[in-house]
């Protein structure tokens, strides 16, 4: 799965980047692993961080609590930030007084997550993506070059274009 991609290599400076993170980028891993190894093992954060840092976490546009028991598959949309604010922050953060309150749409495992390869679109927001994702995007990201293009203006790499499909962005 995606092994014939043509690399991009940018600047960790390119205005964009952290946009970019926000946006969703492809992070290959093998389907079935928990949330947590997924983030130590395939976004390359270390386990101090995922727990001292990572205090929201989306699967599907669902919060999730249990970071170790629920599964991420193929075509998945998992998203990481710091504490938001406020009452948002209290009721969608994990591990909060008021997260079971919420229960009802906690993501939750409730599909096969199949075997094998699979690709994550990762979104990083707030200290996340200024924190973590300089180190995600230097391992290198899965990016349709139309999302390249569309961030960077005329920032982005030559020789790309909107027919060039999915390419492995790396900062150097």
């Amino acid at each position: 799965m995606y092994k014939n991609m043509i690399p991009i290599t940018i600047t960790a400076e390119t205005p964009g980047t952290v946009t970019l993170l926000q946006k969703g980028v492809g992070v290959r891993g093998t389907a079935g692993m928990s949330i947590r190894e997924f983030i130590k093992s395939c976004v390359g954060f270390a386990p101090d961080y995922i727990e001292q840092r990572v205090r929201t976490v989306f699967l599907n546009n669902c919060p999730a609590d249990d970071i170790d028991s629920v599964r991420v598959k193929d075509g998945d949309i998992l998203s990481l930030s710091g504490a938001l604010p406020g009452v948002a922050g209290m009721a969608m953060g994990r591990d909060t007084a008021i997260s079971a309150f919420r229960s009802e749409i906690s993501a939750k495992n409730t599909e096969d997550v199949g075997e094998g390869e699979m690709l994550v679109t990762v979104k990083l927001f707030n200290l996340i993506a200024k924190e973590g994702g300089p180190g995600l995007l230097k391992q290198g990201v899965i990016v349709d070059a139309d999302l390249i293009l569309q961030t960077f203006g005329e920032k982005a790499p030559d020789g790309i274009t909107a027919d060039s499909g999915k390419l492995l962005l790396k900062t150097n």
